[in-house]
C-alpha cells in the first residue's frame, strides 16, 4: 500500500460492540475464547444489494477447546457446525464459540447482515471494500492480526445492472484477512497481455480513464515478468491486475488486493503506485509480515522493488523514481517509527508506523546493500528469501540473516543507521 493513501480518513478502529452471550451447546462446552486457533480457508457469499452474508470458516485442529473471530459491527444471524447450532457468545467486537478441540479441521458457518463504511473501514457505499489494517470484522469473520492466512473464496450477488464486480473468486494461496476485496463500478477490462509464465495482465477502469490506464500500466507486464524470474513464481492465481477504485480526490494511492489490486484513481495513472501494488504480491501479500512491528518488510521491500524492477524494464522510468523516492526521504520525520524492536505491542495506526519513513527508508535501506554487495547479488538474496517464506509470515530480522547468509555481507550494522536510529542517514552504500 502506498503511505500517501491519507492517514487521516482511517481512523480509530471502531470497538464499540455490546455483549451477547448464548447457552452451552448440548456437549456442555460452552463458548470459549481462542484466537490462537487459525483460520484455514473461509468462504464467503455476499449480497451486495441486501447487505447480507454467509462465512464458511475451516478452522485448524486444536488441543485446545473454543474459537474466536473479530466481527466488528456484524449482526450475527446464525452460527452452525454440520447444519446444528454452535453456541458463541460476543463481546466487544469479537466472537467466541463453543468449539471442541480437534485433531481434524472444522467448517463453522455464519450468516449475518453487515452495513456500509466510509473512510476506509470496510465496504463503501460507492462499490469497494478496504479492510487493512484491521476492519476486515466489519465485512465478515476473521483474524485481522497480519501473521495470521488463509484461503479465500467468494460469491457476490446483488450487483446492479450496468455494473461489474471485479474480484477473485478464488485466492488459492494463504493471504492475510485484508487481502480479500472487491470493487463495484462501470468497468471495462483492458487486457495487457502475459508474462514468461503465463500471468495474464489487466486493468479494469472507469468511463474516461483509458488513457490515464494505459499510462500507469505501460510497464506492468515487463515488471510482472521480471518478478516471476528474478523473485519467483507468483501464488496468487493466473490472471492479475489493476482496478480503478472510486476512492474520492486526495486519497493518492492503492492497496494490495491481490489478485486484483485497487489504485485510487487519483494514481491510476501514476507507473510507480502501480508497480509498488504488484509487487505486494511476493512481499506483503506473498510474504505475510509476522506482526505490525515487521511493516517494513512489507512496505520497504516493496517500495525498493518496485524501483528495482523499473530500473531493469525501463530505466529512464526507474531514474526518475529513485529521484521522487530521495524527494520523499528529505521530507522524512527522523524520529517516525520504521522497525520497531518489539512485535504485537504497536498498533500501526495509532502508534505512527503508518508514515512514508517505513518505505523511504526501507528502500533505501535495501539500496544501500544493493550498493554494498551489487544489485543482482541482493535480487539472489530476495528470491532465496521469499522461496524459503512465500505463503507464510516472516520477520525483518530473518531477512537480515537472509542476506548476510546469501551474499556474505552482514547488513546488520546498515539496518540499524537505516530502520532504528532516528537520523537519516545519507544516500550511499552500506558501510
Amino acid at each position: 500500500m502506498r503511505a500517501a493513501l491519507l492517514v487521516a480518513v482511517l481512523a480509530s478502529w471502531l470497538t464499540a460492540c455490546g455483549g451477547r452471550s448464548a447457552t452451552p451447546d448440548a456437549s456442555g462446552l460452552g463458548p470459549t475464547a481462542n484466537l490462537a486457533r487459525g483460520i484455514a480457508d473461509t468462504d464467503l457469499a455476499i449480497d451486495v444489494t441486501a447487505l447480507t452474508g454467509t462465512a464458511t470458516l475451516m478452522f485448524e485442529p486444536s488441543t485446545e477447546p473454543g474459537g474466536t473471530v473479530e466481527i466488528g459491527d456484524l449482526a450475527i444471524e446464525s452460527v452452525r457446525v454440520a447444519g446444528a447450532d454452535l453456541a458463541f457468545a460476543i463481546t466487544a467486537g469479537k466472537l467466541d464459540l463453543a468449539l471442541p478441540a480437534s485433531d481434524a479441521p472444522t467448517a463453522v458457518t455464519f450468516t449475518y447482515r453487515w452495513q456500509h463504511h466510509e473512510g476506509f473501514e470496510g465496504v463503501s457505499a460507492s462499490g469497494y471494500t478496504l479492510t487493512w489494517p484491521y476492519y476486515c470484522g466489519n465485512v465478515f469473520p476473521c483474524h485481522s492480526d497480519p501473521a495470521d492466512g488463509t484461503t479465500f473464496s467468494l460469491a457476490l450477488t446483488g450487483v446492479a445492472a450496468g455494473k461489474t464486480a471485479v474480484y477473485p473468486a478464488r485466492i488459492p494461496a494463504e493471504a492475510p484477512a485484508y487481502q480479500i476485496a472487491w470493487s463495484i463500478d462501470e468497468y471495462t477490462e483492458l487486457a495487457l497481455g502475459a508474462t514468461t509464465a503465463g500471468t495474464a495482465l489487466s486493468v479494469w477502469y472507469r468511463p474516461g480513464e483509458l488513457a490515464t490506464a494505459q499510462q500507469g500500466s505501460e510497464y506492468l507486464v515487463a515488471a510482472f515478468d521480471w518478478l516471476e524470474k528474478t523473485i519467483g513464481p507468483y501464488k496468487f492465481g493466473p490472471k492479475a491486475g489493476t482496478v480503478s477504485a472510486k476512492w474520492g480526490a486526495g486519497a493518492f494511492g492503492g492497496m494490495e488486493h491481490h489478485p486484483f489490486w485497487h489504485v485510487g484513481t487519483a494514481a491510476l495513472g501514476d507507473v510507480e503506485t502501480t508497480t509498488h501494488e504488484a509487487v505486494h504480491g511476493w512481499f506483503g501479500g506473498g510474504i505475510r509480515i509476522n506482526c505490525w512491528e515487521d511493516f517494513v518488510l512489507s512496505e520497504g521491500t516493496v517500495t525498493y522493488l518496485a524501483g528495482r524492477a523499473l530500473d531493469v524494464v525501463a530505466p529512464t522510468v526507474g531514474d526518475a523514481i529513485w529521484q521522487s523516492y530521495q524527494n520523499d526521504l528529505g521530507e522524512i520525520a527522523p524520529a517516525d517509527k520504521v522497525w520497531p524492536a518489539s512485535c504485537g505491542m504497536i498498533d500501526v495506526l495509532e502508534d505512527r508506523l503508518f508514515t512514508r519513513a517505513p518505505y523511504m527508508r526501507g528502500a533505501f535501506f535495501y539500496r544501500g546493500v544493493a550498493l554494498k554487495v551489487g544489485a543482482d547479488k541482493l535480487d539472489e538474496a530476495l528470491r532465496a528469501f521469499y522461496t524459503a517464506n512465500a505463503t507464510k509470515p516472516a520477520t525483518m530480522q530473518s531477512m537480515l540473516d537472509t542476506i548476510r547468509t546469501v551474499t556474505g555481507y552482514d547488513p546488520t550494522a546498515c539496518a540499524n543507521m537505516w530502520l532504528r536510529s532516528s537520523t537519516i542517514p545519507a544516500v550511499g552504500a552500506c558501510p
